[in-house]
């Protein structure tokens, strides 16, 4: 057994199925050693679309997210991967290469030490050169990961001492309940007084609550309070819960902006969320002046960061909304009927096709289990404010960091987490530029995965936004030619069909079911619709 070989079966022992990646000559052992493993090894076409995609699973599934890419090119091609996982605190691994022993320091291929580079969007990172402990490295690199609160590691491993034979034994499986830390639960207790001597508040859901939806929805009854989501929550909460007021952040709804800048309430109860920039309507103090402010997180760095908290709650977010759950059981708080539309209705001020109402009428037609995958560009903000999602619908994003492509490559590891349900890629043209060839290893693959890629034929958010900031567009081409990636798709042999108009969204429902491969829907804009989030752009001028 080598050493790839071992670390390969380390891996599985500790419930990794799954790893995204490219081959390369110096991650050939572990390219040859993934053959006799049950890990399913994707094959994307840049390394960015493994270290995304193997983020998107970690987000997911909320575990472990695995990739293997090639020495110091691969790392660096999956860069921007890697950083996006940092920014969302998710556990992914990147294992990665460096020369043999025999040509280090003699200007070999592919010569770099990249331990150094991702230092800074990593808990750890290190290039192994001891093949003796090497396993009990990968062991602490993992554990690291999987500490709260999460993110990725790095661990690299020269070419040489990857195919060497093992020597010892496989470390036993991580212990995962031991690496949780001691949290405070006076301040919890604290909290728990405090909500129940308040009869009227808001909670603020932020990404961290994914996979409590229905603990918050509970909460949120008992209280009488409603719930906002960050964009990068959204999902958590289903749109049409009768106390959800919708995004707030960017492009918040315009139900979630009357109320928090409108209404009387007593506290705010921030849960999972760092409060930055995009969830905070640029940090308005309306969330919490004048207000008791409860902010919950595990991460006791994102406490205190942005806004004072009265009681700041160190723990983790599923331990704290039980025992909320458990110490709220009834109270006198008056019962909340919200009545007013999440937005305003929509006006034709525009040509061509409307995303407002594309977003407004697509989660009838998709299946009722899909998973939007929302990529970054223009497109988003029609999401975040208008697209309100059923019960048993999900939404990922990741807007903190904000990387055009992250969707369109990424959604390889979206389907991964969970093949049974549907994913909706939602990507720009732009953005498909980038990294929509992964299209491609979705096809290999056999991944039915819907990609609505947006043709306005330009950069729509940065067009608009020199123009409403400058008065003139940017140099250089922002708008251009338009392309038609129907046609890209089909001489790729992926099914594609191209919608200029929305009555003919109705022909996609057939098309919907059953998918058993990939399908583009090419969106025709012009572009003259616009969904700008003025709070930034204002600040801007």
């Amino acid at each position: 057994m080598r050493i790839s070989d071992a670390i390969l079966k380390f891996l599985y022992n500790n419930g990794v199925t799954c790893s995204f990646g490219i081959p390369t000559a110096q991650m050939s052992a572990f390219n040859d050693g993934l053959n006799d493993c049950d890990i399913d090894y994707i094959v994307v076409k840049n390394e960015a679309a493994a270290t995304y995609s193997a983020g998107r699973y970690s987000d997911l599934t909320r575990d472990l997210g695995v990739c293997f890419v090639g020495g110091c090119v691969g790392v660096n091609n999956g860069i921007n991967g890697i950083a996006d996982a940092y920014r969302n605190k998710l556990p992914v691994v990147i294992f990665s290469s460096y020369v043999n022993n025999a040509t280090m320091n003699k200007n070999a291929l592919q010569e770099l030490i990249t331990t150094d580079i991702t230092l800074p969007i990593t808990k750890y990172s290190k290039t192994i050169f001891d093949k003796e402990n090497i396993l009990e490295e990968v062991k602490k690199a993992i554990e690291i990961a999987l500490t709260p609160p999460h993110g990725p590691v790095h661990i690299s491993i020269p070419a040489d001492i990857q195919a060497m034979p093992f020597e010892g034994d496989i470390p036993e499986s991580i212990n995962r309940e031991a690496l949780a830390p001691k949290y405070d639960m006076d301040s919890l207790n604290k909290a728990i007084d405090t909500i129940k001597s308040n009869k009227t508040g808001v909670i603020m859901v932020g990404r961290g609550a994914r996979g409590l939806s229905k603990e918050i929805k509970s909460l949120s009854k008992k209280l009488q309070w409603p719930i906002i989501t960050t964009p990068n929550a959204k999902g958590i909460i289903n749109g049409d819960f009768e106390l959800n007021l919708g995004n707030y952040g960017w492009c918040t709804t315009d139900r979630a902006a009357d109320y928090i800048n409108t209404t009387k309430f007593e506290c705010t109860l921030i849960l999972g969320t760092s409060l930055g920039q995009m969830s905070t309507v640029i940090y308005n103090k309306s969330l919490v002046e004048d207000k008791k402010v409860i902010h919950i997180d595990w991460d006791k760095t994102e406490l205190n960061k942005i806004f004072k908290a009265d009681i700041p709650v160190f723990c983790d977010l599923k331990l704290a909304i039980n025992k909320l759950n458990e110490s709220i059981i009834d109270t006198e708080n008056n019962k909340l009927d919200i009545k007013q539309e999440a937005n305003a209705p929509y006006v034709q001020n525009h040509t061509g096709l409307s995303l407002q109402l594309f977003m407004n009428k697509i989660t009838d037609i998709v299946p009722d289990n899909t998973c939007f995958v929302q990529d970054m560009g223009e497109n988003m903000n029609f999401s975040f404010r208008y697209l309100l999602l059923k019960e048993n619908m999900d939404f990922q994003t990741s807007l903190n960091y904000a990387c055009m492509g992250t969707a369109v490559g990424g959604a390889l590891g979206s389907y991964m987490a969970d093949p049974s349900k549907t994913y909706a890629v939602i990507v720009g043209d732009g953005s498909f530029f980038m990294n929509g060839m992964e299209i491609l290893t979705a096809k290999e693959h056999n991944m039915p995965i819907i990609y609505f890629v947006i043709n306005n034929a330009m950069l729509a958010l940065v067009e608009h936004g020199g123009r409403f900031v400058f008065g003139r567009s940017h140099k250089g081409a922002c708008t251009y030619e338009r392309i038609s990636i129907t046609d890209m798709s089909k001489a790729m042999g992926i099914d594609a069909v191209q919608i200029s108009n929305i009555e003919e969204l109705d022909i996609l429902k057939s098309k919907f079911e059953n998918l058993s491969k990939p399908l583009v829907v090419e969106l025709i804009t012009d572009g003259s619709e616009t969904c700008m989030d003025n709070s930034r752009w204002n600040k801007s001028k």
